[in-house]
């Protein structure tokens, strides 16, 4: 057997309706109330797609423009490292180019520049021979007096190019020599320094041997008191020496230099000059005229 529902019939809803609502007004809203809260309560399908595929458009969005941001973020970075290493090239540039040139870059300078001016003038010479054998052709009277000028020139000028050969070999081994014992003496200060520090310490240590030799000390730390005084005074004659050797030195360095001014100033001046300037007497001639002296 099929079991029977009762549904109800339209009029007795319709009856139930009625008297539902038609018994008080706050019932009939209260129920109308209920209804359009329930109305509203259902989902819509549609909206919640269409929220969905809106939402999903926007996470895309945003992980391309967080890309797009990232790779702006790198070329900037980019740039920036760019920029940090060119600056850092031309402050070096300006602080090489702040130092001042050393005594070796100027020498340098100045043989460079010499050997140029020597070239020209060979070249000029040179020209200048071709020129004169084109004459010496048109005329041959005038051979001999060109030959005899030219050769008078080329010696004076010959011993001239000797002279600053000479001067300028001297004045770069004096740069370097000037340079190797600069270094020297700042190793020299540096270890001076550590020495000093050194005694310092020693000296501390003697003092508080003294103050605990009182009280009575073993001879171990009395022998090694012993050697540590012997072992600091021969440093401090050592350095002593050191010290004085460097003086010397100096002094010689300084007289070279003088004597490399003078020499430069008087490079000028002829060779006669200088020649007149010396004296050339031969000793066995001096101890004559002094026997012929004591004689009379």
């Amino acid at each position: 057997m099929a079991a029977s529902v009762d549904s109800p019939t339209p009029a007795a809803s319709l009856n139930q309706e009625e008297s539902t609502t038609g018994s008080t007004p706050f019932l009939r809203n209260g129920t109308v109330m209920s209804r359009s809260v329930k109305i509203s309560s259902i989902p819509d399908p549609s909206l919640g797609t269409d929220e969905r595929v809106g939402e999903s458009d926007r996470a895309k969005r945003m992980k391309e423009d967080s890309l797009l941001l990232l790779r702006g973020f790198d070329s900037i970075a980019q740039n920036l490292s760019q920029l940090s290493s060119n600056l850092g090239s031309a402050l070096q540039g300006a602080r090489y180019l702040a130092e001042p040139p050393t005594l070796r870059e100027i020498f340098h300078s100045r043989i460079e520049n010499s050997e140029s001016r020597q070239e020209e003038v060979e070249k000029e010479k040179i020209e200048g021979g071709k020129n004169t054998g084109l004459k010496r052709k048109f005329d041959p009277d005038e051979r001999s007096e060109d030959q005899g000028n030219d050769f008078l020139n080329e010696n004076e000028q010959c011993l001239e190019d000797k002279k600053l050969k000479k001067a300028k070999n001297l004045a770069v081994s004096m740069a370097t020599k000037a340079a190797a014992l600069a270094r020297e003496l700042k190793s020299i200060k540096s270890d001076l320094c550590f020495m000093q520090e050194r005694c310092a310490l020693l000296e501390e240590e003697n003092r508080r041997i003294r103050d605990g030799f009182g009280e009575g000390t073993r001879l171990e730390e009395d022998d090694l008191m012993r050697l540590q005084m012997e072992a600091l005074l021969a440093e401090k004659s050592r350095l002593g020496n050191e010290n004085a050797n460097l003086k010397r030195e100096n002094q010689c360095l300084h007289q070279l230099v003088e004597y490399h001014q003078i020499t430069t100033q008087d490079l000028s001046a002829s060779y006669e000059q200088v020649i007149t300037c010396l004296d050339f007497s031969s000793p066995t001639s001096s101890m004559m005229e002094e026997a012929d002296n004591e004689d009379d």
